[in-house]
């Protein structure tokens, strides 16, 4: 007995040693694996493996975490993000920071895979964190290169929460040091990124510079000034350059050639809303519909592939079938435990996806209504506009105005049946009436206690008669039984004020703008109540 166990010993001391020739065979395995990663050919986690064992046991830190960080690469390529970043984080988990001779580069690019990950799934602060991190550590191994890139990634994070700012220091910060290292080339691309933020913002000059450093050092262009293909979206950002400098021949020119050589979704949305706005600025009502239809039309074409990739992503990102394959061959009770939590994670993000789908569809829907009530509002401006210029001329066309005052008559009739058939209208119409010129106006008199003169009253009046049509033709009805302060009170009241804000504005005492409610309830209505029957009497009238 006593054999046998020193036998059983010596076997167990046996198995954990390993050759230096086994070791430096590994370890080559280990880099040709290494090689297919970096030159972009396929291997699995079959293929890595038997390799994050063997180093786990006989490996240093460097030799381990270059393994583990195979192995989340074989699963990222798998389609296995979660696998990929606990592969990603037990390497850097292996890495030795306080030793010499420590592979901080390969601990940069395990941050920086973990960086990605996040970006995709929308976790931006996370991602900023690790590409934080992947920079640092590149800097210590001495890679410039992937320092910079990983401090260039930094901005996508910023920008992706809001932080526009910020996403535009970080850009012409790295190209200041792309330049320094003589890579002209990524700097000029890094700098035409953030050209249509800058146009955004209003700070044309600069963005012209940075386009015009883009041309000229990116090496994206071939001799005809055509960018390469999957780029044409720097046709649009052209455009939009020469709108904001009134050069609307050009403007035109490169919208024009975004739609005939960008065939994606984006740039067609692109080079016709871009048309769309420079017609609108030329005063062409036809041409600038006819473009903001195709662009309406391609907007919903693009949002329809996003959602798709965005499934396809999420069943990429979160596809678990290695996971139930690696929990059949553990213990029955720890497989059965993992099946429950990653059912109820596939539960979990089918539901998610059914609220994302008929959230999208009700999105859609209200933005199709808020679309023709805002085309309806104006439409209804260009003709009041046109009637206008008609009735201006010394010889009147009567059956041209005629047909003028029959088509904006229609689009009243459209937006009434808006008004009443959806309550998301009503949003439409208040929203538009409240972010009015006149209407901040009468808050701020209403702040500082001072009345409005006569031509402030005219502009609200044509402001609430233009976003509630309904209520313009009934107080257009009744203005022979209601004498100036009552007419006022309506209007006020229509357009959401107060009765205390009211009896300021026409310069009576509140009492008395209580007592005409009432009156008014019974004179228009035939109806007996309360001042505030009368106020919601008011409000539905649309």
């Amino acid at each position: 007995m006593r054999h046998l166990l020193t036998l059983f010993l010596l076997l167990s001391v046996l198995s954990c040693c390993t050759t230096p020739s086994r070791r430096d065979a590994m370890r080559r395995g280990l880099d040709s694996i290494n090689v297919l990663n970096r030159t972009d050919q396929p291997f699995t986690v079959a293929d890595v493996q038997p390799y994050v064992r063997f180093f786990d046991r006989h490996g240093r830190a460097n030799d381990r975490l270059l393994a583990h960080y195979l192995l989340g690469r074989a699963y990222y390529d798998h389609g296995e993000a979660p696998m990929a970043l606990q592969c990603y984080q037990d390497a850097i988990g292996c890495a030795d920071t306080t030793a010499a001779d420590c592979d901080f580069v390969q601990l940069s690019r395990a941050y920086s895979q973990m960086a990605l990950i996040f970006c995709m799934q929308g976790l931006f602060r996370q991602q900023l964190d690790f590409e934080m991190k992947a920079e640092k550590n590149a800097w210590q191994g001495g890679d410039t290169l992937a320092a910079l890139i990983s401090y260039e990634q930094q901005s996508v994070a910023y920008g992706e929460m809001g932080l526009i700012d910020s996403a535009i220091v970080v850009i012409e910060n790295v190209a200041k040091k792309y330049t320094q290292f003589h890579a002209d080339a990524d700097a000029a691309i890094a700098l035409g990124s953030i050209t249509l933020t800058l146009l955004n913002k209003g700070e044309v000059i600069k963005a012209r510079q940075y386009i015009s450093r883009y041309e000229s050092e990116s090496g994206l262009f071939d001799k005809n000034g055509d960018i390469e293909e999957g780029r044409e979206f720097y046709y649009h950002v052209k455009g939009l350059l020469q709108l904001k400098e009134s050069r609307l021949d050009s403007a035109e020119y490169w919208f024009r050639k975004e739609l005939r050589d960008g065939k994606d979704y984006n740039n067609q949305n692109g080079g016709a809303m871009g048309l769309a706005t420079l017609y609108e600025q030329c005063h062409m009502p036809d041409s600038a519909a006819k473009y903001y239809k195709y662009a309406y039309a391609m907007n919903d074409s693009m949002y329809a592939q996003m959602a798709t990739e965005t499934v396809e992503r999420m069943q990429a990102v979160y596809d678990y079938s290695h996971h139930q394959e690696k929990a059949h061959r553990e213990e029955k009770k720890a497989a059965d435990r993992a099946v429950v939590i990653w059912i109820c994670i596939g539960a979990l993000f089918l539901l998610l996806f059914i609220v994302y789908v008929v959230v999208s569809k009700l999105h859609e829907k209200s933005e199709a209504i808020r679309r023709k009530y805002e085309q309806s509002l104006v439409l209804i401006a260009q003709g009041r506009h046109d009637l206008a210029r008609l009735r201006a001329k010394e010889e009147f066309n009567q059956e041209l105005i005629a047909e003028k005052e029959r088509a904006i008559r229609e689009q009243e009739t459209i937006l009434k049946a808006l008004l009443k058939s959806d309550s998301r209208s009503h949003s439409h119409a208040e929203r538009t009436l409240k972010s009015s010129e006149v209407y901040s106006r009468f808050e701020q008199l209403s702040i500082v206690g001072e009345k409005p003169v006569d031509a402030e009253w005219h502009q609200m009046q044509a402001e609430v008669f233009r976003c509630y049509p309904g209520f313009g033709d009934f107080l257009r009805e009744n203005t022979f039984r209601l004498h100036d302060k009552e007419q006022k009170t309506c209007l006020l009241i229509r357009a959401g004020f107060n009765p205390t804000v009211i009896s300021h504005m026409i310069g009576v005492n509140p009492s008395y703008i209580s007592n005409i409610r009432s009156a008014m309830l019974e004179k228009l209505f035939k109806l007996q109540g309360s001042s505030k029957v009368f106020d919601k009497m008011i409000r539905d009238i649309y």
